[in-house]
């Protein structure tokens, strides 16, 4: 009997963690992705990223073990105030752990682990197929949608979205070190942070609007005393996240940023596109089901981030008991 076939959009983290789930039941599944291959958009990667992983618990429930491409960073993850180191972070009284991971093209990176499971198991690729608005009609019912950042398709949708920018840096370093770090100041209304793993040392300021020159001088200064440690550039990013979540929009299964799947008190999205992944999979079979496990790891996203706009507001990664926990 022929297969039915899916389509997933975006070859990142969650179109990937769906597409092997489909595959293993049973779909002919092909994933369509504009670049030339996996590693997400060349203007904001490779890049390293630290972020709350309940383990084995995730790995689990996405049924994709995934832990060589995460190293532990829980106890030497530092906090900086200004100028002032506040020394480690107490993440066990927060009830988790942090991990590092690699986004982009190189073979060491969270995509390309991926990538050589799909690619093993049977999952079709369509690389460097630019995707037009009119293309959505004939994939409408059939589709999992897992774009990202990438403003177009909040327009195409019509998808209510915003601004999701700032600047980062990067410099090759020895491949044995692994560090990360955040930095709270007057040199951003947001945050940065910094983390090594790999032989990359990545540098990323969070920030809605321009931040003068000043300000980014400040940060640099303050990040390189702090590590011993010197990048040449800042490269600004820009791109749009929804302003919920969303599973289902249109006839289409979304997944991943697109859905809405990011925490929003820090904007930690690594963890958020592996679930997403996985329940979005569900989706094509059970959406009674998916709508029920979206919601369990999405509750409380909108009215935090109403918080956000209160005076004196103070994030929370952990957006009730579940974000990050998987039973």
């Amino acid at each position: 009997m022929e297969k039915k076939e899916i389509y997933v959009i975006g070859a990142g983290p969650a179109g990937l963690v769906a597409a092997i789930n489909l595959n293993r039941e049973g779909f002919r599944v092909i994933v369509k992705e504009r670049q030339n291959g996996v590693g997400g958009e060349p203007g904001w990667h490779p890049s390293v990223h630290t972020t709350p992983v309940a383990m084995p618990g995730l790995w689990e429930y996405i049924g994709i073990d995934l832990s060589e491409a995460f190293v532990d960073t829980s106890d030497s993850c530092r906090l900086h105030m200004g100028n002032q180191d506040m020394g480690n972070i107490d993440f066990g009284s927060l009830g988790y752990r942090v991990f590092n991971t690699e986004r982009g093209h190189r073979p060491t990176s969270l995509d390309s682990l991926l990538f050589r499971i799909a690619e093993k198991e049977g999952v079709e690729f369509e690389f460097r197929n630019s995707l037009k608005e009119d293309d959505l009609k004939e994939l409408v019912g059939r589709s999992i949608l897992s774009t990202g950042l990438s403003p177009e398709m909040y327009g195409w949708l019509n998808l209510d979205s915003s601004v999701f920018a700032g600047y980062w840096a990067y410099a090759e370093i020895e491949r044995d070190h692994v560090s990360a770090g955040t930095y709270l100041g007057s040199f951003s209304n947001e945050y940065g942070y910094s983390a090594a793993m790999n032989g990359i040392w990545y540098v990323l300021l969070f920030a809605r609007k321009e931040v003068a020159q000043e300000n980014l001088d400040m940060f640099k200064r303050i990040v390189e005393a702090s590590e011993h440690r010197q990048f040449d550039k800042w490269r600004r990013f820009r791109g749009q996240t929804p302003k919920g979540p969303k599973l289902f929009h249109r006839g289409f299964i979304l997944a991943g940023t697109l859905g809405g799947f990011v925490e929003p008190a820090f904007g930690f999205g690594i963890t958020g596109a592996l679930l997403s992944g996985k329940i979005s999979a569900v989706a094509v079979s059970n959406p009674d089901k998916a709508q029920t496990e979206f919601k369990r790891f999405t509750d409380g996203v909108i009215s935090h981030i109403a918080r956000k706009r209160n005076p004196g507001y103070n994030p929370s990664v952990n957006m009730g008991d579940v974000w990050f926990q998987v039973e």
